[in-house]
């Protein structure tokens, strides 16, 4: 009965041991079990861009493909270091705005290599700067262009004026082709091209005829020029010029001067006619690349002011030429002459200089005429004498075939130094690189089998 009673305490402390465990293993159970509240999932941070160095290859970045945004200067962009693939328009890069500098140009056309638009020559000491070439119509010029004599019907504009007095107020004129005898200097005549815009600076040529002509003859009326082109008008010349593309448009103006006195007598009232009261007069009224000053007196622009005379109008112009480089840059002097002695010579070398240099004289004469030899070798003992020309590069002589002292001779002149005025820069000592012309291939010809007579 003991052993059974002590069996059962046994077992009833065993349990109360028991007990507390299980039920913490019940409440670890239901706690598991319940829902665990939501929480937001943290993100994972992104690897932050490295910065780098563009490499560029073609204007995009071989590393991360950005394009370039190109920044244009002279074709070559600053960035990326990528040249343009220029597409010209007008001389001008649509894409970067490069101005094409018509480095090479077709000699024949005119028409740039680069971006294809058709530039005038320009010369520097006689050779165009852009195909590196002579003007072929200055140095080898027989018989006048008929291209230039065929009319146009783009025709330029003719206005006379008249000058009661030298040094009065000029007016309006009558054209006429009276033959002009004892008055000083009193009508010229101003040619405006076809088109002419005031809003355009145009360069201008003085033009002074022969003795007994006026200012209405050299422009207004019909000169004999040769057997094939008959009689034109020296307008029309100027007209078919400009139509044709062999000059560029311009202003000229024809002038009269004192016929009686001596020739050194009258260059000083031309001289005073022209720098006092004709162009102060153009470069009010025209448009020109002269001004006035407040005093009246004009400023010249003599790199784009001419001065053209025939006959006794270009003797007057050797007189001119030593004091009026001021005015005239460019001199075509047709038929004329010059005190050929040492103080005339110690002139032209005093009045010509580095400040306002001759960029080109054209002296020209007919071969029929009387004395184009002496003009010539006067022209030649010239350029000899004088520091301030260089043959071929600032002074020219020319004699044309089948003319004579007439305006057959001087219109051709007028065609062939009006095609190098304006456009030739004089640069003392510099020789500008000249192209080599290539000779024309022998035409092939048929060889002849030739009989003896032997069989």
């Amino acid at each position: 009965m003991h052993r059974k009673i002590t069996k059962a305490l046994w077992l009833l402390t065993a349990l109360a041991l028991l007990l507390p465990l299980c039920a913490c293993g019940a409440q670890e159970t239901a706690e598991r079990e319940l829902p665990l509240p939501e929480e937001e999932p943290t993100a994972v941070p992104e690897p932050a861009e490295t910065p780098h160095v563009h490499e560029w290859q073609r204007g995009v970045c071989r590393i991360c493909g950005e394009v370039c945004e190109h920044d244009w200067e002279g074709g070559t962009c600053t960035v990326c270091g990528i040249f343009c693939s220029h597409r010209w328009e007008d001389g001008r890069c649509a894409n970067c705005g490069t101005v094409c500098d018509h480095k090479k140009h077709d000699y024949e056309t005119g028409h740039c290599l680069v971006c294809g638009l058709e530039v005038a020559h320009s010369y520097v000491n006689g050779v165009c700067r852009y195909c590196g070439r002579e003007p072929d119509y200055i140095y080898k010029m027989a018989e006048f262009p008929g291209a230039a004599a065929v009319p146009t019907k783009e025709k330029g504009k003719l206005e006379a004026y008249h000058m009661p007095r030298l040094g009065g107020e000029i007016e309006p004129g009558a054209r006429n082709t009276r033959t002009y005898e004892g008055r000083r200097m009193l009508d010229f005549v101003v040619y405006t091209p076809y088109g002419y815009d005031p809003a355009q600076q145009y360069n201008v040529l003085i033009l002074t005829p022969g003795v007994g002509h006026n200012a209405h003859y050299w422009l207004e009326r019909d000169n004999k020029f040769n057997v094939q082109l008959g009689r034109i008008q020296g307008a029309d010349m100027l007209d078919g010029l400009i139509a044709n593309g062999y000059i560029e448009p311009l202003i000229v103006v024809v002038t009269e001067y004192y016929l009686h006195g001596q020739p050194a007598e009258s260059a000083v009232y031309l001289e005073q006619n022209l720098r006092y009261y004709i162009l102060p007069f153009l470069a009010e009224n025209y448009s020109t690349y002269a001004s006035v000053d407040e005093n009246g007196f004009v400023r010249p622009a003599p790199e784009h002011f001419a001065y053209g005379g025939a006959s006794f109008g270009a003797m007057l112009g050797w007189q001119l030429l030593p004091g009026c480089t001021d005015l005239f840059s460019y001199w075509g002097l047709l038929s004329g002459g010059f005190q050929h002695d040492e103080e005339t010579i110690e002139q032209i070398n005093a009045g010509i200089g580095e400040t306002n240099p001759v960029r080109f004289l054209y002296a020209g004469d007919g071969k029929r005429a009387v004395g184009w030899m002496a003009y010539r070798n006067r022209i030649r003992d010239l350029v000899e004498l004088c520091d301030c020309f260089e043959d071929g590069k600032n002074i020219l002589f020319l004699a044309t075939e089948k003319t004579s002292h007439n305006y057959s001779s001087w219109n051709m002149g007028l065609y062939n130094f009006l095609q190098i005025f304006f456009r030739n820069e004089y640069i003392p000592g510099f020789e500008p690189e000249r192209a080599e012309i290539p000779k024309p291939e022998p035409p092939d010809v048929p060889q002849i089998e030739r009989n003896d007579g032997k069989r």
